[in-house]
């Protein structure tokens, strides 16, 4: 029995000298992974073309002009025969007046909005291009290029967000992502779901980001986000949601809050909203619902993922634009609103 028990002793002593550097092995080969996702640069880039691309805007008809603090100002479906139009999933709008969205497929779409009487009438001046994003060794792959946000920084700069391969691209200029200049990783993002990953994307006043994934929940129902502040520290937060709906873009108020847009999109019916979002400082973020449409409320609405905050004639003016999932049964409409009211207002924002 003594020889047993030796023999045993020393086959538990020999596994562990074995599984411990395994182990540490298997711990440093991740570490060196994430390093490399962390500070690799870009992959080779697909060549940036622009072309014109011809647009129809037609207006759609909507009933009742005010939810809660907005006042719709026009709704148009764009349609075009280009091939690579359509799955718009961001939007900015530029300086100069011009909105600047992101595609699923990897491509980029600009032109200016015609605004008539106060009342969006149509659209000019529109072009398209790929956005300068890795590739793989056989050509862009949907987990390459599934682009569904952009914003501009304080400093001249436009970040791009993509899912699937969770990451913000900064490009060079406030306009097309086509000079890319850095791939951020953040590895609080590596575990968001591979189609559910940064959705919306916000940048601050003062240089902060927001970053939102669509389907990574915190306990208790909130979404996981990361902010950024302008020490590059990353902090995870959680941002307040609204049952069944997922967040879809965001835009940053010159005050420093965040106007974020939900959407229900379940292939049957769809609803949107738009919450405004206080980011406190030291404490967790707060939300409140500003307005909600669909169903027999009045404003028109798709799969609505795209939202810019414009400045027209000194006032602040909201674009929202759906993602058409490049299918005919669905449309990509074009909505603009007026900030009537101030957004601290007490008000259902439902439109009843």
């Amino acid at each position: 029995m003594a020889l047993v028990m030796r023999r045993a002793s020393f086959s538990t002593a020999g596994w562990q000298a074995v599984i411990v550097p395994l182990g540490v092995a298997l711990i440093l080969g991740a570490a060196a992974v994430i390093l490399w996702r962390e500070l690799r640069p870009p992959a080779r880039l697909q060549p940036a073309r622009t072309r014109l691309v011809a647009v129809v805007a037609e207006p759609v008809a909507a009933g009742g002009g005010r939810l809660g603090p907005f006042r719709l100002a026009g709704a148009l479906a764009l349609k075009s025969s280009d091939a690579g139009f359509g799955g718009l999933s961001g939007l900015a709008a530029q300086p100069d007046g011009r909105l600047l969205a992101v595609t699923d497929a990897g491509q980029w779409l600009r032109l200016r909005p015609v605004v008539t009487a106060g009342r969006l009438a149509g659209v000019t001046a529109a072009e398209m291009g790929a956005i300068a994003a890795p590739m793989t060794a056989g050509g862009h792959e949907k987990v390459d290029v599934d682009t569904e946000a952009i914003a501009f920084k304080p400093d001249g700069r436009t970040l791009v967000s993509f899912e699937q391969s969770h990451r913000i691209m900064m490009f060079a200029g406030i306009g097309p992502p086509e000079r890319p200049l850095q791939t951020v990783y953040r590895t609080a993002a590596i575990d968001w779901p591979p189609n559910g990953g940064g959705e919306a994307l916000a940048v601050l006043p003062d240089g902060r980001w927001l970053w939102i994934s669509e389907a990574a929940r915190a306990p208790g129902g909130g979404h996981r986000a990361l902010y950024l502040d302008r020490d590059g520290r990353t902090h995870a937060v959680v941002i307040p949601g609204i049952k069944g709906f997922a967040p879809t873009d965001a835009a940053a108020l010159p005050d420093g809050r965040v106007l974020l847009l939900h959407r229900l999109y379940n292939g049957v019916g769809n609803e949107a909203a738009i919450t405004l979002v206080t980011l406190a400082g030291g404490r967790p973020p707060v939300a409140r619902l500003l307005a909600r449409w669909g169903a027999d409320r009045p404003w028109p609405v798709d799969n609505m993922e795209g939202m810019a905050l414009a400045m027209e004639a000194g006032k602040p003016i909201l674009y929202l634009v759906s993602d058409d999932n490049f299918s005919p049964l669905q449309r990509t409409l074009l909505l603009r609103l007026e900030i009537i009211a101030a957004l601290d207002a007490p008000s259902s924002g439902d439109g009843r």
